[in-house]
C-alpha cells in the first residue's frame, strides 16, 4: 500500500501510470456527510482500538510522525494523512499559522468546535487507509484515470512524434509529460526563433499534465518548448486550468487538451513580442521579473549569475532575458528538484512571459556592479 504522507512514485511509462491510477482508484471511496458529524481525534492507544485489527499495520505509525490524528466518520475511525488537514481547516472556517504550531490534541479541539457550527456538508475522500481529503459540496470529482486516459486519447490521437516523457505522483497529485515532435506543432516556433536568430535547432513540444484529489490542483494542461539537443525548456504560458467546481467535468478537460495547437500558436506569438522588445538594462529587469514570482533564494542568485556570465550587463531582447529566467529550470532540475516542486517552478516562470519587461527597464544596482567592475579591471 502506499499509506505513507510522505510517498512518492516515478511513472516510467503510460502503462505505469494507469496501473497506479486504477489501483489507487480501485481501493479509494468518496463519503458525503454533514461537517458537524465528523469529529477529529488525538492518536491514542483508546481512540485506536480496533484499528490494528482491520489490516491497519503500519498506517498508525505512519500518521503518528505526521498529523498524529484520527477521523470519525459516522462512527467509523480512519487515521488522517497530512493532505486532508488543510481541507479540514476550510471546512472549519479555520485558517492561521497558529494552527500548525498546535499539539494534535488541541488542533482537534478547534476543529471540532468549529465544525460543528459551520453547518456546511463535506465531501470526504478516503485512499490508502487514511481520510486524504474534506472538500466542500460543490467540489466537483474528476477521476484521475479517466483524466489521463482523456490526455494520453487525445495526444496519441493528434500526433505521429509521441513520446511519454515520465510522470510523477504524491498524495497531493500526480503528473504525467507527453513530448510531441510533429512540425504541425513546432512549426511555428520554428519559423519565429529561425526570423531572430538566423537558425533554429531541434525542437520539442512539451504538454504536461496535472491533476488531484486533495485540492493541490485543478485538472491543469501546461505547455513547454524543448531546444537543442540539450533539450532547453522554454515555460510557453499560464496553464490551462480546469478547477473542481462549477462546469469541471472529463469532457470540459478533454475540450481544454483540444486547445493544444492554438494555445501554442498564442505563445509563439507572444515570444515573437518579446524579441522585439530593446531592453537597455537587462540586469533589472531580470532582477525585476524574479522578484515577483516564487523562486528559491538560491535558485534566484544562480540564475542571474548564469545570466551574466553569458550575457552580462548588455543590451539584448526581453525575449533573451525570458530565456535566462527559464535557465532556473535547467538548474533546478540538475539539483534534483522533484516532480511536484518543478510544476509549480514552472507555472511560476511562465508568469514571466506575459509581464510587461519595459516597465522594470531602468539602471538600478546590479549595473552599477557591474560598471564597476568593469572599470576596475580596466
Amino acid at each position: 500500500m502506499y499509506f505513507q504522507d510522505d510517498f512518492t512514485k516515478t511513472l516510467g511509462t503510460e502503462g505505469e501510470l494507469l496501473e497506479y491510477l486504477d489501483r489507487v482508484e480501485n481501493g479509494a471511496a468518496w463519503q458525503k456527510m454533514e461537517s458537524g458529524k465528523i469529529r477529529v481525534f488525538p492518536i491514542t492507544e483508546k481512540n485506536c482500538s480496533g484499528l490494528e485489527q482491520e489490516g491497519m499495520e503500519g498506517i498508525l505509525e505512519d500518521t503518528q510522525r505526521h498529523t498524529g490524528l484520527l477521523v470519525s466518520l459516522e462512527g467509523r475511525m480512519f487515521p488522517l494523512g497530512s493532505t486532508a488537514v488543510r481541507t479540514l481547516e476550510n471546512r472549519a472556517k479555520v485558517s492561521g499559522r497558529a494552527l500548525s504550531l498546535l499539539t494534535p490534541e488541541k488542533l482537534a479541539w478547534v476543529l471540532n468546535e468549529c465544525m460543528e457550527v459551520t453547518g456546511a456538508t463535506a465531501l470526504v475522500r478516503i485512499a490508502e487507509g487514511k481520510v486524504r481529503a474534506a472538500h466542500s459540496w460543490q467540489y466537483k470529482i474528476l477521476p484521475m484515470p479517466q483524466v489521463f486516459r482523456r490526455a494520453m486519447d487525445a495526444v496519441h490521437r493528434d500526433y505521429e512524434k509521441v513520446r511519454f516523457g515520465g510522470g510523477y505522483a504524491d498524495h497531493t497529485r500526480v503528473t504525467a509529460i507527453w513530448e510531441i515532435g510533429d512540425e504541425e506543432l513546432v512549426g511555428t516556433y520554428r519559423k519565429v526563433i529561425e526570423d531572430y536568430e538566423g537558425s533554429c535547432p531541434s525542437l520539442m513540444a512539451e504538454i504536461r499534465v496535472t491533476t488531484s484529489d486533495t485540492a493541490d490542483s485543478g485538472a491543469n494542461i501546461f505547455y513547454n518548448l524543448l531546444i537543442g539537443p540539450t533539450r532547453k525548456k522554454i515555460a510557453m504560458g499560464m496553464a490551462v486550468k480546469l478547477e473542481h467546481e462549477g462546469d469541471g467535468t472529463v469532457e470540459k478537460f478533454s475540450q481544454n487538451m483540444d486547445t493544444a495547437f492554438s494555445r501554442y500558436k498564442e505563445s509563439a506569438r507572444q515570444l515573437d513580442v518579446l524579441m522585439h522588445v530593446r531592453l537597455r538594462f537587462p540586469l533589472s529587469v531580470m532582477d525585476g521579473m524574479l522578484k515577483k514570482i516564487r523562486i528559491p533564494s538560491e535558485l534566484k542568485e544562480e540564475t542571474m549569475k548564469l545570466f551574466l556570465n553569458t550575457n552580462g550587463a548588455e543590451e539584448c531582447s526581453a525575449y533573451e532575458v525570458y530565456c535566462g529566467i527559464c535557465e532556473c529550470l535547467y538548474l533546478a532540475h540538475n539539483k534534483g528538484m522533484n516532480g511536484y516542486a518543478m510544476a509549480a517552478l514552472e507555472e511560476e516562470v511562465s508568469r514571466c512571459l506575459t509581464m510587461r519587461y519595459s516597465g522594470m527597464d531602468f539602471p538600478g544596482e546590479l549595473e552599477r556592479k557591474e560598471k564597476v567592475g568593469q572599470l576596475c579591471a580596466a
